[in-house]
C-alpha cells in the first residue's frame, strides 16, 4: 500500500509516520496542490496526503486506516541487515539512475548490503520498468543470472 510508503522513507524505526511527506511541503508553496495563483506546482510522486482521502472517494473507505497508520510508531525494522549480510539465494536488482522516487545512492547503498545479489543499473528505464517494460527489464535480470551482461 502506498501509504505504508511514507513509513519507509522516514527510517529509521522510531517515530510515527505522522503524515511525514505533508509535513514537509508545507514550507513550500510550489508543491501546494491548490494554489491561489495560476501557477504550475511540483508533483509529489507516491506520497499519500490527508486530502486525498476528501478528494477521492475509493480512498472513503481507508481513512480511518490511513490514519490508524499514521500514528504507529512501533514498527518493525523494514529487513535485517546481519541477514541480508549472509544472504545464501541469488538476487537480481533493478536500480533506476533517474529514478524521481528512489535516491539512486540509497538504492545502491541497500542493494550493496545483501549477500549475493547482482545490480542491474540503468538510465534508460524507470521506476515503473517492471510494469511498463517487464519483458525488457527481465530479459537484463535474467542475463545476470546466467551471467551474459559485461
Amino acid at each position: 500500500m502506498r501509504g505504508l510508503y511514507a513509513k519507509v522513507l522516514s527510517l529509521p524505526n522510531s517515530a510515527a509516520s505522522n503524515w511525514s511527506a505533508e509535513r514537509m511541503i508545507a514550507g513550500y508553496p510550489e508543491f501546494d496542490y491548490f494554489p491561489e495563483i495560476n501557477e504550475p506546482f511540483y508533483f509529489t510522486g507516491e506520497m499519500m496526503f490527508r486530502h486525498m482521502f476528501e478528494s477521492y472517494p475509493e480512498l472513503d473507505a481507508l481513512k480511518e486506516t490511513a490514519e490508524t497508520l499514521a500514528k504507529v510508531e512501533d514498527w518493525p525494522d523494514l529487513y535485517d541487515e546481519a541477514q541480508l549480510a549472509k544472504n545464501e539465494v541469488p538476487v537480481y536488482s533493478a536500480t533506476y539512475i533517474d529514478d524521481m522516487y528512489v535516491n539512486f545512492d540509497y538504492a545502491r547503498e541497500t542493494a550493496s548490503k545483501i549477500k549475493n545479489c547482482k545490480h542491474f543499473i540503468t538510465n534508460v528505464w524507470y521506476h515503473d520498468a517492471l510494469t511498463g517494460k517487464s519483458d525488457e527489464l527481465l530479459k537484463q535480470l535474467f542475463a545476470l543470472r546466467d551471467d551474459v551482461i559485461d
